[in-house]
């Protein structure tokens, strides 16, 4: 009897300590769950945090859109109505220059071809320039003669007149140029006029000094410089003629003037 009441006990013990064993498991899955559950209604909270957030956001962007809608209604007709009149102006303009250029470019197109016809027409009529520039050389040698011949006859009025128009004549030589600056500074040297004749002579003898009319020129310098009062420079010069141009017709008239 006492052996049956010990088994039994053992397995009243046992048995409340299996219990207690599953007790301890629930347990544990109920904390976990507990835990779990906390998280989730972490989440939710975070959630309804953000859709808080966005509602606040929406709002403020409705708030706008009605301000905007607002200020929409605030715009005055008439202004926009003008704003269209200054735009149909300026459409208006912009046509008219562009018509107003493209009238430009057709005459510009209308120009270049009269431009071209007269350089076609100017080309023919180079085809024969030799002529007419020998009978301007005629003329100017023609001009420079009767001008020379008047300064022989006395005639220095008329003689300057024509001389002074062959100043630089394209159609004269240099040996002619020099004959014009002689010409003319014979007739100021003769017209009382020493000093402008003097210029002249200079120029044929310091620039060709070796010219057929430099020993005449340079005589000439000296009979200037006498008549200027200039007695010794006028010397110099009679001896450089007499020195540079021994022999000359001017070399012997130089010696007379020493």
């Amino acid at each position: 009897m006492t052996k049956v009441v010990l088994l039994l006990s053992a397995l009243f013990i046992s048995t409340a300590c299996i219990k207690t064993a599953d007790q301890v498991n629930r347990e544990k899955r109920f904390e976990s769950m507990s835990e779990q559950m906390k998280d989730s209604q972490g989440l939710v909270a975070d959630l309804v945090a953000q859709m808080k957030d966005m509602q606040s956001q929406l709002d403020k962007m409705n708030g706008r859109l009605e301000e905007m809608e607002h200020k929409q209604k605030q715009i005055d007709p008439a202004a926009i109505t003008k704003m269209n009149e200054t735009m149909n102006v300026m459409k208006t303009q912009q046509d008219t220059e562009a018509s107003q250029l493209l009238s430009i470019q057709n005459e510009l197109k209308e120009q270049r071809a009269f431009l071209e016809k007269v350089t076609q027409s100017l080309a023919s009529v180079q085809s024969a320039p030799r002529e007419s520039k020998a009978s301007k050389k005629k003329s100017a040698r023609s001009e420079l003669d009767s001008a020379l011949a008047n300064i022989k006859a006395n005639k220095y009025e008329e003689a300057r007149t024509e001389l002074q128009g062959l100043i630089d004549h394209e159609d004269l030589t240099p040996g002619d140029h020099n004959k014009v600056l002689h010409g003319l500074g014979k007739v100021e040297y003769y017209t009382g006029n020493p000093d402008k004749a003097l210029v002249y002579f200079s120029k044929i003898y310091t620039k060709f000094p070796k010219a057929s009319l430099a020993p005449s020129s340079l005589l000439f310098i000296g009979r200037s410089l006498e008549k200027m009062g200039k007695k010794d420079e006028a010397k110099e010069a009679y001896a450089k003629v007499v020195e540079d141009y021994k022999g000359s017709k001017e070399a012997n008239e130089a010696k007379k003037e020493l």
